[in-house]
């Protein structure tokens, strides 16, 4: 019986833990049917940070609550995807939060601990 739960408590915890990331072109289309915010997250390959914001902060619970109430993922390698227009970088990761209208609401430069991210996903939720 322990297994079952244990395997069900897994289960639904995996639930959140997963972004699905999309193109730009496409997440602005679901931005604007479900009024949602644009997340792009400009990354590449062998960045420590962006590995964190993967492995540890993508992972939190509240956080996937909250994101995947009012936002919408993308995910750019500097290196091999087209930048979206007007969205720049100095490091990685930078996040960058669009309206439905492709207007910058706001933006994080590096990576953050799971609390702040939180944070700021509300902040910029109360913008909207």
């Amino acid at each position: 019986m322990k297994k079952i739960i244990v395997l069900i408590a897994l289960f639904a915890t995996s639930l959140f833990a997963d972004l699905d990331w999309v193109k730009y072109s496409e997440a602005m289309k679901i931005a604007k049917a479900e009024n949602k915010i644009v997340m792009v997250m400009l990354s590449k390959k062998g960045c420590p940070a962006c590995e964190y914001m993967k492995d540890i902060v993508f992972e939190n619970d509240k956080v996937m609550e909250a994101f995947k109430k009012k936002f919408v993922a993308v995910y750019v390698d500097i290196h091999d995807d087209n930048i979206p227009n007007s969205l720049t970088y100095i490091g990685t990761p930078t996040f960058h939060f669009l309206n439905k209208y492709e207007i910058k609401m706001d933006r994080i430069d590096g990576g953050v601990n799971a609390k702040d991210f939180l944070d700021k996903l509300t902040e910029i939720s109360a913008k909207k």
